[in-house]
């Protein structure tokens, strides 16, 4: 049986680009100067961001909850990256579910809600969860800790952040949706459903 550990955005659901125009938004409201290309963000928590941009830890506060509430605007509209009845089915033969990123726990879990499929997963690692950022291991590592992981753990990823955090973890790092990644990745599939028809094939 696997431990599946899925990064969320850009992964499970296709946020990368309410993400990257609240990340715009922010930087052009702030007057912060370019917004660094969101490849380069992605995977790293919304205040460890902007902590590279001022030294007043109010600041970075304001900065952050201004960019969380520009993107929460507009959950409804965006749409999952998976086949969830793929990870039902793996979850019904016994594989256990996790989520590992770094954004809020909130954001997570009003759009759990929208799809109707809070509860869900086995566990969730959020970024108030850990103190280092992908492409640390802290992320991966407090997640195995905290829900007694063992076994065959494999983590999904669509960033270089999160694969480089797998490797820095030492799990399996498992690519997906993001060509970049190919050849970083340990497995690489360009969707997410191939990954999970894969290991379903496994038995």
């Amino acid at each position: 049986m696997y431990n599946l550990l899925f990064d969320f955005d850009g992964t499970l659901f296709d946020t990368d680009s309410a993400h990257e125009l609240a990340f715009q938004k922010t930087f052009a409201t702030f007057s912060l100067g370019e917004c660094p290309p969101y490849e380069s963000l992605k995977g790293i928590k919304t205040k460890d961001v902007f902590a590279n941009y001022s030294d007043d830890e109010a600041m970075v506060k304001k900065l952050a909850s201004f960019k969380s509430q520009t993107y929460q605007a507009d959950l409804n509209a965006i749409k999952a990256l998976v086949d969830f009845d793929l990870i039902r089915h793996l979850k019904s033969v016994g594989n256990r579910v996790f989520i590992v990123t770094g954004g809020s726990r909130l954001s997570i879990d009003l759009l759990l809600n929208v799809h109707q499929i809070a509860g869900f997963f086995d566990g969730i690692i959020a970024a108030d969860d850990y103190k280092k950022s992908k492409p640390d291991p802290e992320p991966f590592l407090t997640c195995i800790e905290k829900f007694n992981i063992s076994g065959l753990v494999h983590g999904i990823e669509d960033s270089i952040q999160g694969i480089e955090s797998l490797k820095n973890a030492g799990i399996l790092a498992v690519g997906v949706h993001n060509p970049l990644i190919a050849k970083k990745s340990d497995l690489y599939f360009p969707e997410i459903d191939e990954y999970l028809k894969y290991l379903i094939a496994q038995g």
